[in-house]
This record gives structure tokens, C-alpha cells and sequence, in this order.
């Protein structure tokens, strides 16, 4: 009897995944809402290099390398078959990402305003100060902790005196209400500059870790890692479409500047003109009048 073989089923093809659609956008919000999530899953704290260019300047190389590839994308493909070209054409959106991130970052104060908060706050902790010490000298408040106050000197030290002033004037308000000038307000500004001072002030000596950086510089750091890291593909890209030698003219490197044109380059204001028949070397001497 006949024995009939059974043919192997053939395995199904897993399903495709579906095509990744590309983010583009030219509101910086959007892009960084839309990529947050992304960057600080890729990019740990930990290990988020400190953006140290202009973030403007990063943006318009970024475009500028983009607008270049995306003529010759097929030529990437077919010399690099695993470039991630999605994540190239998403470039632009990313660094728009990185725009509004660095502009979620406070601004340290400039010297001038530091010294412009110092200039309101001496005279406001001077009154205040010697006011206590009356209450001392009073025994309205205890007088080693006015002493512990009055004691040190320099920026720091004031506005931590002013944190401790407003602090003692709130705990004995009752002790001393009515028995001085000074209205809750004008307490509470003196403090509002004591506490801002403290955190702008450094004492002398003392240096700002990387561990330091605020929350909102974490995460300009974290867009500008990954933008960093997925412009180098942008740049293999470039090879592979220019070559090597046309490749900055193209992409150029993500903190490249525009080189001002040279003086050699630069038009010359045009000189007196030069009368007929004088050749080179030839100087035109002064305007004859005939004798009459």
C-alpha cells in the first residue's frame, strides 16, 4: 500500500511592523513635549554631556545638513542600508526640542544685578540689624542670638544675616509689635532679597559640580546628547552622499560658524582716478592751470 508523504506546512511571514512615521514640526513646544519622554529614556542624567554651543547656531547646521541629504536619500540607502534615515529626517524637529528646552532654563544673574539686589538690601538688614540690638540691649530678644547675627562679614554672610533677621523679627512678632518701624511688607522684601542673593551668591573658592546643574539644564543636556549623537549618522550620511572632501561645504560639524569674508576678499573703496596714458606705478600729479 501506497504511503503518501505530507508536505511541511510553510511557516507564516510574521506581520511587518508598520511603517514609523516621521515627526516634523516647526513649533519648538510641540518638539520638545514630543521628544522629552524620548530623550530622557535614552539619554540617563547621568550621562548627559553639558551643551556648551549655542543652541541657535546648532539648529540652523542641523537644517542646513538635513536640507542637503534629502535629495540623495536613495544613494544612503543603497551605501548605508542601516543608516536610520527617520531619525535624520526628524533631526530638525529635535533640535527645535532643544531650542525650547534651553529656554526653560533660568539665567544666572549678571554681576550688575547681583550688585543692583546688594545695593537694596544693605540699608534694609543695616536698620533691621541695629534694631534688634536695641531690643537687646532692651532684653526684648535674646542677645546672643542678635550677637551670632552680627558676627562675619561679606555678601554671603549678609544675605544669610537677613534670612536670620527676617526669621527672629517673625518668631518674637508678638513681643515686639508696635515697638518698631518696620511693617510686614518691608520685612518681607528684605528677605525675598536675602533669599534670592543666597542662591545666586557663592562663597569664595567654592566650585559648581556637574551634579549641580538644575533639572531644566539636565534635560537641555539630555535633547542636546541625543541630537549630538544622531548627527554623527548625518554626517556618515553626507559622506556617502558628497564624499569626504565635499562634506563640511554640505553638513558641516554641528558647531561650525560662518567665517566672515576675508580682507583680501573685501572691496576696496575706489581710489582717484587715474588720468589717461599713466600706467602701472604711475602717479597723477597736481592739475596744471595754463599760464594766461
Amino acid at each position: 500500500m501506497a504511503t503518501t508523504k505530507t508536505q511541511p506546512k510553510a511557516k507564516k511571514r510574521p506581520a511587518s511592523a508598520p511603517a514609523r512615521q516621521v515627526f516634523t514640526t516647526s513649533d519648538a513646544n510641540e518638539a520638545y513635549r514630543h521628544f522629552l519622554p524620548r530623550v530622557q529614556a535614552e539619554v540617563p542624567a547621568d550621562r548627559a554631556e553639558i551643551c556648551r554651543l549655542p543652541v541657535e547656531l546648532v539648529r540652523a547646521n542641523v537644517d542646513r545638513g538635513v536640507r542637503a541629504i534629502q535629495p540623495h536619500l536613495g544613494r544612503v540607502r543603497e551605501k548605508l542600508p542601516l543608516c536610520p534615515v527617520d531619525d535624520l529626517l526628524e533631526l530638525p524637529s529635535l533640535a527645535l526640542g532643544l531650542v525650547a528646552a534651553a529656554g526653560r532654563i533660568a539665567p544666572a544673574a549678571s554681576e550688575r544685578e547681583i550688585e543692583a539686589r546688594l545695593e537694596q538690601f544693605r540699608p534694609m538688614r543695616d536698620l533691621t540689624l541695629r534694631q534688634l540690638e536695641i531690643f537687646a540691649d532692651m532684653k526684648l530678644v535674646p542677645r546672643p542670638r542678635v550677637a551670632a547675627i552680627r558676627r562675619g562679614s561679606g555678601p554671603v554672610d549678609s544675605a544669610r544675616d537677613g534670612v536670620d533677621i527676617a526669621g527672629l523679627f517673625d518668631e518674637l512678632s508678638d513681643t515686639l509689635a508696635d515697638k518698631h518701624p518696620f511693617s510686614p511688607d518691608y520685612l518681607a522684601r528684605m528677605a525675598e532679597h536675602a533669599n534670592w542673593l543666597l542662591v545666586q551668591l557663592r562663597p569664595r573658592g567654592a566650585q559648581q559640580r556637574p551634579s549641580e546643574r538644575s533639572p531644566e539644564a539636565i534635560v537641555r543636556d539630555q535633547f542636546w546628547t541625543l541630537l549630538n549623537q544622531r548627527y554623527d549618522h548625518l554626517r556618515e550620511a553626507g559622506v556617502a552622499a558628497f564624499g569626504l572632501r565635499q562634506l563640511d561645504a554640505h553638513v558641516p560639524p554641528i558647531g561650525a560658524r560662518t567665517q566672515a569674508p576675508s580682507t583680501a576678499q573685501t572691496p576696496q573703496a575706489p581710489g582717484p582716478a587715474t588720468p589717461e596714458g599713466a600706467g602701472p606705478g604711475t602717479t597723477a600729479g597736481p592739475e596744471l592751470t595754463p599760464e594766461p
